[in-house]
């Protein structure tokens, strides 16, 4: 009898399955050790003669049962008794495929191939098995690009062993993954959204570095529609449930089938989940571009050639990201083909962009340049003056990646934009009336020492705004204007080192005053230095965590005015500090909590200091699917508010400063997906509710003349709450996805108790999206999207009495729809690749008024707006 606790009644359960086959055998338990070998057992057998009792045959039938039953067989067969320890699982089942006469030693093969044994033979026809524990082994290496070895982040890996269990990593912003598995047989496969699946087998019995590369398909994404790389592996990794990865230059049209995203389709004003626009945080490789749209609403807010992939989070925010309440969206940029030089040449409506990248030193060092320009005013002069355009854009991206090894990397970005509007303002000839530049330069070392990772970086970024003084009706004869050195910025000139080096500029910057003169522009901006390090650790799959620490310096350049004109410049230091913590607590369960801390210091009004919160629950119930619970709190230090919704220096433009405190937000959300079988897609539904703290508005009666802020800006607190269904699905060439949300945005506010709660600017209660696609073949696909949303609430225009009657924010906008058709054809020719994008947005429907001014500057009757596009890459 096999005399274990517990083992009775397992046997005994056993026997009553399998009749008389396994008579009771008594046994003890020895140990001992042997050397194991990759495939098998090498045994060190002690007995007191030549003949083991492991040599002698048995006949075995193919069968399958459990390993208490086969130990029962081998017991009853030749009257030999087992002993174990309790390493062994005992109801675990086990397979012989073919009826066979084979050693005891043979079929202990079997039944103990995924154990490292060792078998002691003792007096008495007995023999005791000895389970060693399983040694683990790390996993990691690179996933990249085949083509153009650029690093892949958010790929998905997933290890699977012999008997189906899985396990999931993901790659970091360097491509860079680990897996620590124990030792054993494991098939690797690989996803990534725009690449072929990757699968290799894995024998795994040492520590790998296991580099893989993946190779572009053909279609990266349909034209109007968007798909989750993530659908399995969400369910058993933690990974934020609101980040969704996209590639395809089309940018943000892709991101609007998603519940509670409503906005332009090429993402220069939108909103989420009732937020403001100034809620949204967008990151260009890490660093925040503040106001990023460009003066035609056609043109994307960046060259979609040179993006390696678009990170879109809302509802949980991961530790390391905050500033703002609704949204951030990373972009994050290619690093250059590291094997050979590309060409990529585009051409659309607004622009005209040229894309160089390839290898200084190959697979080293890499550079990639990329030029970007409006095109269409040159033809102004052929127009008449109702029909032209009045403005340029430009902008530059510049970036070189060098590879120390394949862990350890150096690299340099930069990224300038221009925007300028002219009107013949004082002449035939037109003059700039409106101009806009971003700057980015920034430094980047990323270093991975076994579970240990780090990545340090700095950066200068400024954003500035300049308008003629005379074109806001501001006088041109009064004394005051620009002095001629401030009509260009380029960057740090003598003016601001001077600034930055005086050792009394902490105490006199927020009272300086700079009069007007020569060119009659005024301005604002943003300028900031900022130094960052962050450093992860992962030492076993159930655990990884993160830690970082970030410090800026920043001006904020704001226009004073009234009487006359100046400058205001408020200098602010702000201090981060994060922890992320991302724990599997079981199979079914797993968690991340982390908490960021941000010191904000104004050189001179009060301090701020902010603790936020981060967590996120999963839990798995079944194979296919999950419930996850969401809390992330946010703060924002930075309010702005266009009265026109034309960026203008005299907006709002506010840091969180003389009485104007820190918007803030706290964002629970509760929620259920489901993937459908075969990878066919997924359904999810969730609810949400946001509070929304110290917010701005305008006021009811407010006719902006100066910047006594007080007079017309009022501060109160608002909330929003919905519920939001997500369906993706895929059958044959079709796919169809569709996202319905319903929520309210509401604002509340001390100074006027007596509106009670009023919908905000954002209330949008209905929002619905649907998408099909169908591919017509290899080449080609051709898709249908349609939006649909309930109207906007009305602000009056207090200059007009006939805006008088609409009461403050009692009147909404109808309701609107857009149906939009597109056809996408790309084909490659050897190492040439061709794209072309057309078709129609707004073939039916009537989209909102600010659409219509902002978007639909080129159209067809009926505000029907066709695009088209070429991209040939060489």
């Amino acid at each position: 009898m096999i005399h274990q606790s517990m083992k009775v009644l397992l046997l005994l359960s056993a026997m009553a399955h399998a009749g008389d086959a396994f008579p009771n055998t008594e046994a003890s338990v020895n140990e001992t050790s042997t050397d194991i070998t990759a495939g098998g057992i090498k045994e060190n057998i002690c007995s007191s003669d030549d003949n083991k009792l492991t040599d002698e045959v048995l006949f075995v039938r193919a069968s399958s049962a459990s390993v208490l039953q086969w130990f029962s067989y081998i017991e009853k067969q030749k009257g030999i008794s087992i002993s174990f320890n309790q390493a062994i699982d005992m109801e675990k089942n086990c397979t012989v495929r073919q009826s066979a006469t084979m050693s005891v030693a043979q079929l202990l093969e079997i039944i103990l191939k995924d154990y490292r044994y060792s078998i002691t033979e003792m007096p008495g026809r007995k023999i005791a098995i000895r389970i060693d524990a399983k040694r683990e082994f790390s996993v990691n290496g690179t996933i990249a690009d085949e083509s153009t070895s650029e690093k892949l982040y958010g790929a998905i890996i997933m290890a699977s062993d012999t008997d189906g269990r899985k396990i999931y990593s993901t790659s970091d912003e360097n491509g860079n993954y680990r897996l620590n598995l124990t030792e054993g047989e494991y098939t690797i496969e690989i996803s990534y959204m725009g690449y072929e699946k990757f699968s290799t087998a894995l024998h795994l019995y040492s520590r790998k570095r296991l580099d893989m590369n993946l190779k572009p398909a053909l279609f990266e994404v349909d034209e109007v529609t968007v798909r989750s790389i993530r659908n399995e592996a969400e369910l058993t990794e933690i990974t934020p449930s609101g980040m969704l990865s996209f590639n395809g230059n089309d940018l943000f049209s892709q991101i609007w089938i998603l519940p509670g995203v409503t906005g332009t389709p090429t993402g220069n004003n939108f909103m989420v989940d009732g937020g403001s626009y100034d809620e949204n945080i967008i990151l260009l490789d890490g660093v925040p571009v503040f106001h990023p749209g460009h003066v035609n609403a056609l043109l994307p807010q960046f060259n979609g050639d040179v993006i390696k992939n678009i990170v879109f989070h809302k509802g949980f925010f991961p530790t390391r990201l905050e500033g703002g309440l609704s949204s951030v969206t990373e972009f994050n940029l290619k690093d250059g083909n590291k094997k050979r030089h590309t060409r990529t040449f585009s051409i659309d409506m607004p622009a005209a962009s040229l894309t160089l990248e390839g290898p200084i030193i190959k697979n080293k060092l890499s550079y990639l340049v990329s030029v970007r320009r409006s095109w269409m005013d040159f033809f102004d002069e052929l127009l008449s003056e109702e029909n032209r355009l009045n403005h340029y854009s430009f902008d530059y991206t510049a970036k070189l990646s060098y590879y120390m090894s394949g862990t350890s990397s150096v690299k340099l970005f930069a990224y300038n934009t221009f925007d300028e509007y002219r009107l013949p303002l004082y002449t035939e000839e037109a003059i700039p009336i409106v101009k806009w530049n971003n700057q980015i330069y920034k430094v980047t070392y990323n270093g991975l020492w076994g579970k240990l990772g780090n990545t340090t970086s700095a950066y200068y970024s400024s954003h500035m705004s300049r308008a003629n003084a005379d074109a806001l009706g501001f006088s041109s004869d009064t004394d005051n204007g620009f002095s001629d050195d401030m009509g260009q910025d380029d960057g740090w000139d003598e003016g601001w080192n001077e600034d930055w080096s005086n050792e009394n500029y902490q105490n006199e910057m927020y009272k300086k005053e700079e009069l007007i003169s020569g060119n009659n522009e005024i301005s604002s901006g943003i300028k900031t230095i900022n130094f960052n390090t962050e450093f992860t650790y992962s030492p076993e799959n159930i655990y990884s965590t993160r830690w970082g620490f970030k410090y800026s310096h920043e001006v904020y350049e704001m226009t004073a005015f009234g009487d006359n004109i100046r400058k205001q410049n408020e200098t602010i230091n702000q201090y981060w500090l994060y922890y992320d913590n991302n724990v599997r607590i079981t199979d079914k369960v797993s968690m991340r909590v982390g908490v960021h801390f941000v010191a904000y210091n104004p050189v001179n009004f009060r301090n701020y200091y902010s603790i936020q919160p981060r967590f996120a629950l999963n839990f798995t119930p079944g194979k296919n699917n999950l419930i996850y619970l969401n809390f992330s709190k946010m703060e924002q230090f930075y309010h702005y508010i266009s009265f026109n919704g034309f960026a203008l220096p005299t907006d709002f433009r506010m840091p969180s400063i003389n009485g104007f405190k820190p918007r803030s937000s706290e964002h629970y959300e509760i929620g259920w997906k489901r993937n459908f079988d075969s990878d066919r897609g997924k359904l999810e539904t969730s609810a949400y509710y946001k509070t929304r703290r110290n917010i701005v508005a305008l006021k009811p009666d407010a006719i902006v003349e100066n910047d006594n802020w007080n007079n017309y800006i009022m501060v109160g607190n608002g909330d929003s709450y919905g519920i939001k269904m997500f369906l993706y699905y895929m059958y044959r060439r079709w796919t169809m996805q569709l996202s319905y949300t319903y929520s309210r945005s509401r604002e509340w506010f001390d100074e006027y108790k007596s509106l009670g709660k009023v919908p905000s600017l954002y209330d949008m209660p209905h929002y619905g999206a649907g998408a099909l696609s169908y591919k017509i073949s290899k080449s080609s696909s051709l898709s249908l999207g349609c939006i649909t949303k309930s109207g906007r609430i009305k602000t009056s225009d207090n200059w007009f009495e006939s805006d008088k009657d609409l009461g403050f924010r009692q009147t909404r906008g109808e309701f609107n729809y857009r149906i939009d058709i597109g056809y996408t054809f790309k084909k490659d020719f050897g190492d040439k690749l061709l794209l072309l994008r057309c078709g129609l947005y707004n073939l039916l429907g009537n989209p909102p008024e600010e659409d219509i001014v902002d978007f639909y500057s080129v159209h067809l009757s009926e505000n029907c707006l066709p695009y088209g596009s070429i991209s040939f890459k060489f």
